[in-house]
């Protein structure tokens, strides 16, 4: 059962995983999606063929040219069952920066309750300064619908039939 509050919004609680972090936030009415800000740095390092994620004492990160970061967001949350959050690229990061989440979008599951984290990749050239506080991905929440996959030895005939992959958009 979902809690909601007398406008019928749906209760998502959150909890601050470090007590300098900000939660995401809604800037204007109609918005999908709500921006998380970095709370920290984790990098990958991989010493004797084992791979660890290893928390940096630092506020900012020169993030290299196709180099990923781990960017915690400083909450955890316990989402109602039937939902789940996605995190998203921010577009302005993305067309000025080259700063893009790897596994975009990342799902946060409803059973998570550990903190969030961003996977930060910079597709440019350039290094990028990232910084504590900055405005790094949007989270947006989504309805889970329930789905039954089943095997078929034929699927039904569509416009497209067997098109490949961009078989719609040649120029």
């Amino acid at each position: 059962m979902k809690q909601t509050d007398e406008t019928d919004k749906l209760i998502i609680p959150f909890k601050k995983t470090n007590k300098d972090a900000t939660l995401p936030i809604i800037s204007k009415k109609g918005d999908a999606g709500a921006d998380a800000r970095i709370s920290g740095f984790k990098q990958i390092v991989n010493e004797n063929g084992k791979k660890e994620l290893i928390e940096l004492d630092t506020d900012t990160y020169m993030l290299k040219p196709l180099e990923r970061i781990g960017c915690p967001l400083g909450f955890a949350t316990a989402i109602p069952e039937g939902y789940y959050f996605k995190v998203v690229p921010r577009s302005g990061l993305a067309l000025w920066e080259g700063i893009s989440i790897v596994n975009s979008p990342g799902t946060i599951d409803s059973g998570y309750r550990n903190e969030w984290m961003a996977i930060v990749v910079n597709l440019s050239n350039k290094e990028v300064q990232l910084k504590k506080g900055d405005r790094i991905c949007q989270i947006i929440l989504g309805k889970l619908h329930e789905y039954e996959i089943t095997e078929k030895n034929e699927l039904p005939d569509s416009d497209r039939g067997l098109g490949g992959f961009g078989s719609t958009g040649k120029n």
